[in-house]
């Protein structure tokens, strides 16, 4: 069988990152979901061609999350997953192995009180209304509280109202 080569690029320019795989088609289906990290049982049956598809999304997805948005790719561990609870603050400290710094238990209380605390406190340091919508755009599924909404809108107007 004849060696072949995939180039697999994470954003359209020429400085972006590439990947770059070449061996058989076999060796290359394999280090290609290995790189990737992508769950062979979900890529059972697909061509080599799809499996490069799958993957240059999974590039583009990263690539995107770094430069558009300035952030950090984080990987799973192989952890058991939590059960899913009614109580997020409660799932959240069920996940952890101990208290990550002292002082945490308090902070997690002070949640559990308001779950939308932080948020609100978010939109209380905005200081423009593109800061205010940014974050409103970060953040859709905490606006569906109506508080939090009414915050996000009454924090607009002021801004607008101070010209900023």
């Amino acid at each position: 069988m004849s060696e072949i080569s995939v180039t697999i690029k994470y954003d359209k320019g020429h400085d972006a990152t590439w990947a770059v795989f070449r061996g058989t088609a076999g060796e290359i289906r394999a280090d290609v979901m290995e790189f990737f990290g992508m769950d062979p049982a979900t890529q059972a049956g697909l061509s080599l061609s799809s499996i490069v598809t799958n993957a240059t999304q999974i590039a583009h997805g990263k690539g995107l999350i770094a430069t558009a948005l300035g952030a950090t790719v984080v990987e799973e561990t192989a952890v058991e997953p939590a059960k899913p609870s009614d109580d997020p603050w409660e799932a959240a400290s069920a996940a952890q192995s101990g208290e990550p710094w002292p002082g945490s238990a308090s902070v997690a209380e002070s949640k559990r009180e308001n779950p939308n605390a932080y948020i609100l406190g978010e939109i209380e340091r905005q200081t423009t209304v593109d800061g205010l919508k940014r974050l409103w755009a970060g953040n859709q599924a905490a606006f569906a509280d109506a508080a939090v909404m009414a915050a996000w809108k009454a924090k607009g107007k002021a801004l607008q109202t101070a010209g900023a």
